[in-house]
């Protein structure tokens, strides 16, 4: 049975695309299953803020197939990163109640203004849901400028599977980052494509904000059972890592 962790253009192709919608139902009758990463969640979340009024119908029927997966949200990526490595890490109090009712926020609702009210209910676990767009966009910045700073190194002067693993210390010890970059070699690859398109003059957070959403979803691999299931082609930006067989078009799908 195949495990498919759709990215974001997939699902909303879902709602918007009745081929799309029969291709994944077909292979969920067939036996798939679908897990949905948190990441993924946020950036349909940004779209529903923004899709607004008009947009809110078509935006209902895509949280309505994510509720349907709902007990198969993932860990985000760093609690997920810290279960594999043996050095748990938790930067966020997010925990899957609060994916569901975000879920719930949208499906329940009989409009947009409706969704927006439910945010104010005494048991609401996000009372500044209509502020992420703005928080989405504040992370971006901060990412990509990240990845600006590290392109203006010279190569031989850090390892990025080490500048990670760092990140995961206890008490002084963090994983050792040959078995980091083992363990995570897509997202480690895709990351250092992106630093060399930007130290050749590339400006991602500009031209293609999503690859930070993709460099996320590639974390999941490490799951040997996940398939990635993406529109885009990932071709040239992971040419090394043996997880790239599990990286499938969505174009492939019977």
């Amino acid at each position: 049975m195949n495990t498919y962790l759709p990215d974001t253009n997939v699902i909303i192709n879902y709602g918007r695309d009745p081929d799309a919608k029969a291709k994944i139902d077909r292979a969920s009758d067939s036996g798939a299953k679908f897990v949905i990463a948190p990441p993924t969640m946020t950036e349909l979340t940004v779209g529903v803020v923004k899709g607004g009024p008009a947009r809110f119908a078509g935006n209902k029927a895509i949280f309505e197939w994510l509720k349907a997966q709902s007990k198969n949200i993932l860990d985000l990526p760093r609690p997920f990163m810290g279960k594999v490595l043996g050095f748990p890490s938790k930067k966020s109090n997010l925990d899957l109640i609060h994916h569901v009712q975000r879920i719930d926020f949208v499906t329940g609702a009989s409009d947009f203004a409706d969704f927006l009210k439910r945010k104010d209910a005494p048991d609401s676990l996000w009372p500044d849901i209509e502020t992420a767009a703005r928080v989405h966009e504040q992370q971006l910045d901060k990412e990509f400028a990240a990845l600006q700073k590290l392109a203006t190194r010279p190569p031989s002067s850090y390892d990025v599977a080490e500048e990670f693993a760092k990140t995961f210390a206890v008490n002084g010890k963090y994983p050792d980052p040959k078995e980091f970059r083992s363990r995570f070699s897509a997202a480690l690859e895709y990351v250092e494509t992106t630093i060399r398109r930007i130290r050749a003059g590339a400006n991602p957070r500009k031209n293609d904000p999503g690859r930070y959403g993709d460099f996320q979803l590639f974390f999941y691999l490490a799951d040997p059972s996940i398939e990635l299931l993406s529109c885009e082609d990932f071709s040239t930006d992971v040419v090394n890592s043996s997880q790239k067989a599990r990286i499938v078009r969505f174009s492939s799908l019977a």
